[in-house]
């Protein structure tokens, strides 16, 4: 073993909430791939270190095999490890949940522990020639604070409905107490104010970075898109780093759609929402205001929906639309076209 030359060195690393288990594999220049060892480690910034020290004790690299570091793109459970590694100066790799569960089918694998996940994105990184566009780049801080006012925003906007549709059962509840009632409409106007703030400052903050507020500017141009949905569109995809075509962002997104059939039966054909939850509900109002309010869209919702009863189907569809449409204006620094065409 000794003789052998270190041609890869991957930690496939597989992200929980609370901790994340790793599998450390070597790939030697006869092609051997080698185990060095397994564990799992606190989601925190004390394991984060305990973790790279206990990489530092299987490092063999040379200039040929850097150590490279693969996970996936779990939520937001990913992202402190990821700036912590790039903050080391080490290379990270996050892949598309859909990339690593068809390379999984691929290998045969039926288990599916932490451990056997870990191992199976080590060697999605042992086989696949990770390099450019493949390593993970932290977005810049001031898109790092957009994308934090916007998930207080949601926060704030989930709670204040909350808060609203309680006053409405206290309001229609009989003999309810009064000071309840008080104290839920001062919350109420207190949520409304801090929306207010978050939502200033988010403009401030989308004005004072040249780049960002020119993309938003052109998109925001497309009728039945505002400014915050376009926001929080753009900070959920984070920028759009990780993906490589439309097909790829759809089904992160969970709009791809899903068929149902098999010789002479014929199932639903639904969408798959195998995806980022918060993305699609982002879209839902601005793609019921489109179909009202955008001539071309109300169009291709109708030309969708044409001799059918249910029109979830249309509505699923624009919001296909409009995600692509932003996609395409955002990385092709292009401006709206009304009716534009887009070559998948």
């Amino acid at each position: 073993m000794k003789n052998k030359e270190v041609t890869k060195q991957v930690v496939g690393i597989d992200i929980g909430k609370d901790n994340f288990c790793v599998c450390y594999k070597i790939k030697y220049s006869d092609s051997s791939i080698v185990i060095k060892g397994t564990s799992s480690f606190a989601n925190d910034y004390q394991g984060f270190t305990s973790f790279l020290d206990w990489c530092s004790k299987r490092d063999k690299a040379d200039d040929s095999g850097k150590l490279l570091f693969v996970m996936e793109a779990t939520g937001v459970y990913y992202e402190e490890l990821a700036y912590f590694l790039n903050n080391e100066k080490k290379q990270v790799s996050v892949q598309l949940a859909k990339k690593l569960k068809y390379f999984a089918k691929g290998c045969n694998l039926k288990t599916k522990t932490d451990k056997v996940d870990a191992s199976m994105i080590a060697e999605f990184g042992i086989e696949k020639n990770l390099t450019g566009t493949d390593l993970w780049e932290p977005p810049s801080n001031q898109f790092k604070m957009i994308r934090d006012l916007t998930r207080e925003h949601t926060s704030l906007k989930n709670s204040q409905t909350a808060a609203k549709l309680q006053l409405h059962a206290m309001e229609y509840s009989a003999r309810y107490e009064p000071l309840v009632l008080e104290l839920k409409k001062g919350q109420i106007l207190f949520l409304s104010k801090q929306i207010e703030i978050v939502e200033k400052t988010l403009r401030k903050r989308v004005s004072e970075d040249e780049i960002i507020a020119t993309k938003i500017n052109r998109i925001v141009k497309i009728q039945g898109l505002g400014f915050m949905t376009i926001v929080k569109v753009i900070t959920e995809v984070n920028g759009f780093i990780l993906f490589k075509n439309i097909r790829q962002l759809v089904s992160y997104a969970g709009l791809d759609v899903v068929e149902n059939q098999s010789g002479n039966h014929k199932g639903k054909t639904k969408i798959s929402k195998n995806g980022n939850a918060r993305l699609r509900a982002a879209l839902y109002m601005p793609a019921l205001t489109s179909t009202i309010h955008n001539k071309t869209l109300k169009s291709f919702y109708e030309r969708i929906n044409e001799n059918r009863t249910i029109k979830k189907q249309g509505v699923v569809a624009v919001m296909r639309k409009l995600l692509i449409l932003i996609y395409t204006i955002w990385t092709k620094d292009v401006d709206y076209i009304d009716n534009y065409q887009v070559v998948k």
